[in-house]
């Protein structure tokens, strides 16, 4: 069920409203929307996290066990100026991603994303011209400014962040975890993951103010 709106109680979030309309407490919320993560009611303004989406296609294939062992091992490359990755899974797909394109919203998969892939992955494993096409896709990445994740505590309590991973969200998975679960227990992000507080843009903006 999706969360519609942040409820916030006495300067601190409570909990959230769901799609249907029913209302969790909760003591800490974590907002980890990806690319809505900036959408969400009811944060306030000065507290919205400063996220976008950024627009990735990917190409899958199949390789046939007639092939044999075609590739069992990820590459990851850049090609061109641009980074691809070639991800062979157990069931016999070859996954090949991702373009990188500021297009806000746009989800539309184009024949120019699906040929730069190819071509790129043909630069390192050239067989992949002889494999089924079975899926053509795009997604939205949340981008922060700098690129760099936002995890932690916010400058509303009880609300924290985990979003912002741009490209490497799956990869980020397992430290996002252990990262938060401190901040959770203890209020504070342990300190190599202090460089990634949400406050760094807070303070900049604060900044940048007119006086």
């Amino acid at each position: 069920t999706w969360a519609e709106r942040l409820v916030v109680a006495g300067d601190r979030a409570a909990g959230v409203v769901t799609a249907d309309g029913t209302e969790l407490a909760a003591g800490q919320v974590v907002l980890a929307a990806g690319s809505l993560s900036g959408r969400l009611a009811g944060v306030p303004a000065d507290v919205l996290p400063p996220v976008r989406p950024v627009k990735g296609q990917v190409v899958r294939l199949a390789m046939p066990e007639r092939l044999g062992p075609f590739l069992t091992r990820t590459v990851r490359a850049v090609v061109r100026g641009s980074q691809v990755y070639l991800v062979p899974r157990e069931n016999g797909e070859l996954v090949i991603g991702a373009t990188t394109e500021e297009l806000g919203w746009d989800t539309t998969v184009t024949a120019g994303g699906v040929y730069e892939l190819l071509r790129d992955a043909h630069e390192l494993v050239p067989g992949i011209t002889e494999l089924p096409l079975t899926e053509t896709r795009a997604g939205l990445r949340p981008g922060s400014p700098d690129n760099a994740p936002l995890l932690g505590p916010t400058a509303l309590e009880g609300l924290l962040l985990a979003t912002g991973h741009y490209r490497n969200g799956v990869l980020l998975t397992p430290v996002t975890g252990d990262v938060l679960a401190h901040a959770l227990t203890t209020g504070e992000l342990p300190e190599e993951a202090r460089p990634f507080s949400p406050l760094r843009f807070r303070a900049t903006a604060l900044t940048e103010q007119p006086a």
